[in-house]
């Protein structure tokens, strides 16, 4: 593990948002590309502008995309890496680390919200799948159903972090892993000391309104990483 935790500020809609997260030290800025779910998705096209001039490394999240458009997106944006949301698809991993070797390939993995039974195996049945596959990073996020719909991260609801937990220590050691799910600059030291992950993941706890940053909210958030790493160490 890094000394330092990371910070990867995503749901991003504008260039303004992702230089702010540069700003004040992110480590990555994530852009939903054509997610249906996501009310924060931007059309490829309007990605562009984002990942032509990126201030940091730039992750695309995508969620059932056709994966002769995931080539297209791989070719157009050249992210420094495309995070799949969902049910992984241990093959079509394999096939795009093959495939686009110069851009990472990451996964999230879903819980439901805290207070809902988890089947921990089946989880790790998950990590060992994309571990086979190759992918660079995993990101545990929550899944939660709304009318009839079920969204996958971008919730702003936290899941179980004692599963977390246990999660990590199954892990190969330094692998990376993310932790995602209704962290905001309150709750995000205490995520950090219950799970100890590589880094932290998150959109809504940041925010204005939906799709906005808000500056206050994403310099305490990283006042409080790093106030974590320096104990941390």
């Amino acid at each position: 593990m890094p000394l330092s935790y990371k910070a990867k500020i995503c749901g991003n809609t504008n260039l303004a948002d992702a230089r702010l997260a540069a700003d004040a030290g992110a480590d990555f800025f994530g852009v939903v590309v054509e997610v249906d779910f996501s009310p924060r998705a931007l059309r490829m096209e309007a990605a562009v502008d984002l990942f032509s001039r990126p201030p940091l490394p730039g992750v695309a999240l995508v969620y059932q995309m056709p994966e002769s458009r995931i080539h297209h997106l791989i070719q157009t944006l050249n992210p420094f890496a495309v995070q799949f949301l969902g049910d992984p698809d241990p093959e079509r991993l394999r096939r795009l680390v093959t495939a686009f070797p110069q851009t990472q390939v990451w996964q999230s993995l879903h819980l439901p919200p805290a207070g809902h039974a988890v089947t921990v195996d089946a989880l790790m049945a998950q990590m060992d799948d994309c571990l086979e596959a190759g992918v660079s990073a995993l990101l545990l996020d929550t899944a939660a159903t709304g009318g009839g719909k079920t969204k996958f991260g971008g919730t702003g609801i936290t899941f179980d972090w004692d599963i977390a937990g246990t999660f990590m220590g199954r892990m190969p050691p330094g692998f990376p892993v993310w932790l995602a799910g209704g962290i905001n600059p309150d709750n995000v030291r205490d995520a950090l000391s219950a799970v100890d992950p590589y880094g932290i993941d998150l959109c809504s706890g940041v925010e204005a309104f939906t799709g906005k940053k808000d500056p206050d909210k994403v310099n305490r958030l990283m006042d409080a990483i790093r106030a974590a790493s320096a104990a941390r160490r």
